[in-house]
């Protein structure tokens, strides 16, 4: 049976808070991880409730050395994981002469550095169980995201960093796999700021069950990335295709902030 034993980071909220509840109802022990200990409780608490096993691990990964000391937490319960997903992450919306450098530094501790060190940590166990690693990346991997360009170009690292690990264990049992889904309705989009709303891709975001579906069927499939959505599939596509710097242009117009 795959997906016995899961560690979700960023599991307070969002899409990482959906997932949860999603593998729990499929029978996952769980290992939940974000800065919000509240939040993990409440959440652990309602999967207890249900029946799953869920447990609390309280960590702010955008720290030097968070990684190692949740995979050395995670070593302490003796847990056999066989299913991480990297789901924590944060970004900035805004000219980028604005973004405060904590943040700028925070966004690509959390977004890279984060992840491909927990990934490594994980990696040796996951190989000798056959496991899975997902990794939640964006639409945004797949063009310049003026005035999101710092968050734009930590989940294009976390596409390319996903495929190409998927190509190097896919003979070996390990799956690995990024699901790149569009704006999606959570706390996450309100995180960024105001503004963001009115842009014409944040204005109706996807319903999370959308990005949950893909979730699920990335964890269960071979395939190295997903899309969610048609639409998100063919502007994509597009930005592939098209001149680069006619690209960049044409997403500065799309995100560019109302008075700017």
């Amino acid at each position: 049976m795959k997906h016995q034993v899961a560690v979700i980071t960023g599991a307070s909220s969002g899409i990482g808070e959906a997932l949860a509840e999603a593998l729990a109802a499929r029978g996952t022990q769980l290992v939940l991880v974000a800065r919000s200990a509240h939040r993990l409780e409440e959440l652990a608490a309602r999967l207890r409730r249900a029946g799953c096993v869920a447990h609390v691990l309280p960590m702010d990964l955008a720290e030097a050395g968070a990684a190692q000391k949740l995979h050395a937490a995670i070593r302490a319960l003796e847990l056999p994981v066989d299913t991480l997903i990297n789901n924590a992450g944060t970004g900035y919306y805004g000219p980028f002469e604005a973004e405060p450098t904590e943040r700028l530094a925070q966004t690509l501790y959390l977004n890279i550095v984060a992840l491909a060190e927990l990934t490594r940590l994980f990696v040796p166990e996951l190989l000798f169980r056959k496991g899975t690693i997902l990794n939640i990346a964006s639409t945004a991997a797949f063009q310049p995201t003026p005035f999101m360009s710092s968050y734009g170009a930590t989940k294009a690292f976390v596409l390319s960093f996903s495929e190409a690990l998927w190509a190097e264990y896919r003979g070996r049992g390990l799956h690995v796999a990024a699901v790149c889904p569009g704006p999606v309705e959570t706390p996450f989009i309100n995180a960024m700021g105001a503004d963001v709303r009115r842009t014409s891709i944040f204005r109706k975001p996807m319903p999370i069950e959308d990005a949950v579906r893909a979730c699920l069927k990335a964890l269960d499939s071979t395939k190295p990335s997903r899309i969610v959505g048609t639409g998100n599939w063919l502007s994509a596509q597009m930005g592939r295709l098209s001149p680069r710097a006619l690209t960049a242009r044409l997403s500065a117009e799309l995100l560019k902030p109302r008075g700017l």
